[in-house]
This record gives structure tokens, sequence and C-alpha cells, in this order.
């Protein structure tokens, strides 16, 4: 692609189009591991690099030349690929292990709270009870990797699943038979987690790929605009410049990970960053040194996104298997109660009795994520639906039917899961980014404003006098997260506090100490964040599922009243008689969220609407079609209530925040005014 004369050699002009305009070819140089090729993509090294490169010195770089930057290039990236399999593995094996200890004394429980009469082996009555009334028994059972544990759970294959436990047909099952099952279980679920491990590592390496390459751009551009004189060469009056106007600049250097970087934004500590980043001592910051320290903040960064990622895969195992629980617990319930003979089949008779008095029944089928689960609930569409879920042909719904139906639903309500966890994540980690800059701009410009003499440290004096008379210090300290840097407001522990943050012991507070306290009362606060967040979805995922029931229901409804004559079909004469006068009908179609449904109510609308939303062009909108339309309009309703929860959460966040910070400041000058002795 750069050699666009097929000459088999590389000439300058050719790399300096191609790094301007062709992204594949910038994409590929930027995350390339060899660091030659990446400076073709930075105008001020572009010779140096072309030299490194030619090692032939004859001016171009010819095929041998760039197979031998790529061969290093690969190595390198190789051994990245090898560290990270490397520290994976390692943190795979301490999480199977630990998850196998757990999973163990789990099933050993559950064997001694089925064996009611101690006697080491489980009776077929034992075993009914237990998995009637016992929620331990029930929650451990129903995910638990092995079919055969799992089928003490459905009456109907309750015998064949203890005949294929006992293998040495006593009429029970021993300890012996309990953990071989337990055995195969194990191995099930460890399977199961790598699988999905696996799954993950790719989404993770790319999101790593694409926050590097992200950052290093990032990271060049920032040199580039603090480099007013295109000099290759940063000096103190252009970073003093940039710092202090471009806001570009201000937002990545808050964020880099590095120290010495982010303190060039710190006036009483420049002089000293600046002497640290300049290794060569002469007095500027070329290229080199930017890159040295640009790489130990990105080493930083990506270690942060990496613990991070491994948060994110345990708390969505986690949420995973208790919904799988749920969900599975549920299915059989539903399975059992519409079962009311108890044959192990469902009956045409049985499902229309369920679907039109039970309510755990419907509230079960209208959100369980399969389509024919689902249509169960709709008369017009409940023959189309048995068939599809009668495989066998033999006119009922029988256990693996069932249960098979129960997967396809299961893995569609995961993917969604999945999807609206992908959301939260994305949204969050915007929320966190914004707050961490946001925090540690505050926590500088506390420093600086404490800093009265502008002497690059704290004296207890300055401290003391800013924590009685700064409103904006005292407002920031109050709620920051670290207890330590909380205690400066308290004259009681104030020397501890100061002796704690003080850790080279020499009587002041410098902006290493102070970073280092800020540091950790930011991983605080973002993880109170955290907190927050997860208990927060549990509650917005009950009231998206509920509005959801609810919203499906009276779409469902709605069909029902403008249908007058029960075809199953809504024709136009219909749809303009129940818009006109049945107000349910209209509550609904105007709230729905589908533009072509609401303009039903438009009689100027009307023809284009049904024209729009009769998609086979026969004159009448059928259940499908109508199905459609309901889904489209869920989708912005759901969508815009996600909204809505993100306004109200940080909504409450804000004013918890506020009210906290004046209640701790309220107690903390209570105390000291009760204590008229400071003692």
């Amino acid at each position: 692609m750069i050699d666009v004369d097929n000459s088999g050699t590389l000439t300058k002009e050719e790399i300096k189009k191609s790094v301007k305009s062709d992204k594949e070819v910038i994409d590929f140089l930027k995350d390339c591991g060899e660091e030659n090729l990446q400076f073709l993509l930075e105008p001020k090294r572009l010779d140096r690099a072309l030299n490194a490169l030619d090692t032939s010195q004859d001016g171009e770089v010819d095929v041998d030349e760039w197979e031998e930057a790529i061969r290093r290039g690969l190595s390198k990236r190789l051994e990245q690929l090898a560290d990270e399999r490397e520290r994976r593995e390692r943190a795979a094996a301490a999480e199977d292990e630990a998850f196998s200890a757990e999973f163990l004394f789990a099933a050993r429980k559950v064997f001694m709270m089925i064996d009611e009469d101690d006697s080491g082996t489980l009776t077929k009555d034992e075993i009914t009870t237990a998995v009637k009334a016992n929620k331990e028994v029930i929650d451990f059972l129903v995910n638990c990797g092995n079919p055969n544990l799992q089928y003490l759970l459905v009456p109907a294959r309750l015998e064949a699943a203890l005949e294929a436990l006992d293998t040495d047909r006593s009429g029970e099952i021993d300890a012996m038979e309990w953990e071989a099952a337990i055995e195969t279980a194990l191995k099930a679920k460890l399977e199961q987690r790598r699988v999905e491990r696996e799954q993950a590592q790719s989404a993770n390496r790319a999101e790593i790929e694409a926050f590097t390459a992200e950052f290093l751009n990032a990271a060049r551009e920032c040199f580039l605009m603090i480099d007013k004189d295109n000099s290759g060469t940063l000096t103190k009056t252009e970073i003093v410049h940039s710092v202090s106007s471009d806001k570009s600049v201000k937002d990545f250097l808050q964020n880099c990970g590095e120290p010495n970087l982010q303190f060039l934004l710190v006036p009483a500590r420049l002089e000293a960053s600046l002497d640290a980043l300049d290794t060569s001592k002469d007095g500027e910051l070329d290229m080199d040194e930017w890159e040295e320290a640009i790489k130990r903040g990105l080493a930083k960064r990506v270690s942060q996104l990496q613990d991070e990622q491994e948060r994110r895969a345990k708390a969505a195992a986690a949420e995973n298997a208790a919904f799988s629980a749920e969900f599975l617990g549920a299915a059989r319930r539903v399975f059992a109660m519409i079962d009311v003979d108890n044959s192990g089949t469902l009956t045409k008779e049985e499902i229309k009795k369920s679907v039109k008095s039970d309510k755990e029944v419907i509230d079960f089928l209208k959100d369980c994520g399969e389509e024919n689960l689902q249509f169960l609930l709709e008369p017009k569409r409940l023959d189309r639906a048995l068939n599809a879920l009668d495989t066998s042909q033999d006119g009922e719904v029988d256990v693996d039917e069932w249960e098979e139906a129960i997967r396809r639903g299961l893995s569609k309500r995961l993917e969604q899961l999945a999807d609206e966890r992908e959301r939260r994540e994305r949204a969050a980690a915007a929320e966190d980014e914004a707050f961490s800059a946001e925090f540690l701009f505050a926590a500088r410009k506390v420093f600086m404003m404490i800093d009265e003499d502008d002497s690059g440290t704290l004296t207890k004096d300055e401290i003391t006098t800013a924590v009685k008379a700064n409103k904006e210090v005292i407002d920031f300290l109050v709620n920051c997260g670290n207890p330590n840097l909380q205690y400066l407001l308290v004259p009681a522990r104030l020397e501890a506090a100061l002796e704690a943050l003080d850790t080279d012991r020499s009587g002041e507070i410098d902006a290493m100490e102070w970073e280092a306290a800020i540091e950790t009362a930011l991983k605080a606060k973002l993880e109170q964040r955290r907190v927050e967040r997860e208990q927060a979805q549990s509650a917005n995922r009950a009231e998206i599922e509920a509005f959801t029931a609810e919203f499906l229901n009276a779409a469902r409804e709605c069909f029902l009243m403008i249908d007058k004559d029960n075809s199953g079909t809504l024709t136009k004469t219909e749809i303009v008689h129940s818009v006109s006068s049945d107000k349910s009908v209209k509550d609904f179609l105007q709230n729905c969220g589908e533009p072509n449904l609401q303009f039903l109510l438009v009689p100027a609308r009307l023809e284009a609407s049904l024209d729009a939303l009769d998609t086979s062009k026969d004159g009448e909108l059928d259940m499908d079609e109508w199905e459609e339309a309901i889904k489209r309009g869920l989708a912005k309703r759901v969508s815009q209530l996600q909204d809505e929860q993100e306004r109200r959460a940080k909504a409450a966040a804000a004013e918890n925040a506020a009210f906290s910070a004046e209640f701790l400041g309220a107690a903390r000058r209570v105390f000291a005014m009760i204590d008229v002795d400071n003692s």
C-alpha cells in the first residue's frame, strides 16, 4: 500500500503520503511493536526513523529492511501476548481453584442437607422433600452443571435421574455416587468458565489494543500541541502556556497515569517534574524523554484497564449465574404448575387454563425470551406456538421440548443482559473518567490553595489555617474518600493524620505525598461509585422488566380491543373505529414509542401509517406485523427509561454528596464546639 510505484522499495515521499492519508497503514504502524516503524507516523521523527530502518543507507527502505523491522515488531508483540497470556492464566488458575473449593464445599453441604437422617445415603423421599422446600438445595442444583443432578428438580425426570446417579443400583445415592456426579458437574462448570474466558479474551485484547492506539495517538497530539515552535522539544515556557490555556493538553495530562506528567499541571511542582522528566538535563523535553514517560503512563493505565476487565468479568459471571439459577428454577416451577396431572407433558388444555388464570405462569412466559413460549399467552397464536414447540408432533409438549425452548429463552435473556451490561459499563467508564479528571483537578487546586507560600509543601500551620477558613478546601476534604485527608479537618486527629500522610518524615506534606493520598482517595471514591451503581442495577433491571411486561401486556390487549371480529388481523375500519372511541387504545398508542402506530391516531396520516406497518401489503395488520411495530416501540421506550434512570442516579448522587458534605462538616464543627478544652 505504501509502495505505490511497485518498485519494491519505500521512498520518504511514499511513506509521508501514506502515513497522512491511509487509515489501514496508520492503524498497523500505531500498534506494530517496532519503534522506528511507529516513528514514521511522527513528522519530527521521520528522518531519524528512516535512517534507522534503512540499514543499507541507500535512502530507501527495501523489502529486506522492512521485513527485518517487521520481525522485530512481531517478536515484541508475541512477547506482549505471552506476558498477557501468562497473567491471564495465573489469574484464571487462582480463580478456578477458589471456585472449585467453594463449589465442592457447597456440594457437600447440600448432600448433608438432603440427608436428613444422617445415614450417608440419599433416598428418593429425602430428595423429593429437599427439592420442594429447601432453597439452598434448589439454588445449587438448578445450575450445577450436571444434567442428572439438575433433573432431580423436575418431577417428570426424577426417576430417570435417580437411576443414572445410582450406579450400584442400591436404590439410594451414597456419598461416592454423589461425589462422582459432583466431579462431573465441576468439570462442566470449569469448562464453561474456560470457554467464557476465551470468548472474553478476544474482546479484552481488542479493547486494550484500541485503548493503547488511542492513548499513544493522544500523547503524540499533546506533544505537538505543546511544541508551538515545532522544534521537536518542549521548553518550560511552552509547557506553562499549554497547561494554562489548552483544554486538550490538560485533559490528557490529568489522566495519563504518569505522576511527573500530571505534575506539569501543578505550578508548585513544575520545576521538579521537568527535572525528573528531562533525563538528558538539557533544560528541555525531547521526543524520546516524552515517549519514555508516556510508556510508563500507558503501562499504568493498561494495568488499571486489565483490573477493570477482570472485575467486570467476575461481576458478569456472578450476574449470569444468579439470573440463570432464578430463570431455570422459575421455568421448572412453571412447567410443574401447568402440568396439573403430573404426566410429564403439557396438553393444550392444561396450557390454555394456566395462561388464563395463573399469574406466576403468565409473568414468566411474558418475559422468558422465547417467542413461541410467549405466544402461548395469545389465543390466536396458541396453535402455531404449540406446533413449533412440539418437535415430536405428538400433540403435547414434553419435558425435553420444554427444556429446549427454555434454553433458547435463557440464551436470549443472557444476550440481553450482556448488551445492557455493556451499555452500563460504557456509560460508567465515561462518567468515571470525567469524575476522575474533575476530582484530580480539584485535589491539585486544593493543594495550591493550602500552599500559601508556593513552596511546594504543606506545613501544619498552612493546613490549620485552610481547614478553618477556606470553604473550598473544607468541602473537598470532608467527603474526599481518604480518612487521613478528612482527619485534617478534626483538630483532635490532625497530628495523627499529618504523621500518616508525611511518609518521608520531613514534617511537611510534599506534592508526591499529597498525590499518593489523593490516589488512595480516588480509588475509594471510584469503588464507592461502583458499589452504588451495582446496588442500583438490580432495581433498574427490575423496573425495566416490570415495564416491559406491562407494555407487552397492554400491547396485546390493545390488539384484541381493536380486533372486534376476532379474525387475528386489524382492518382499517376496525382501527378507525377504535382510535375514535376506545380510550384505552388511544392511551396506549399515544405513548407506545412507535411513530407509525402513533400516527394511526391522526386521520391525515392513517393511510401512510397503515401502508408502512402492513409489510405484507395485504391491506390488514396481522399479529406478526403488529408485534414488529411493538418491538420497535418497546426498544424506544426502554431506551428512554434507561436515560431517565441515569438522570435520576446522577441527581441522587449529587444530592447525597452535597448533603453528606454539609452533614459531616456540621458534625465535626459540633464536636469541636463541645470539646471546649481541645482534649
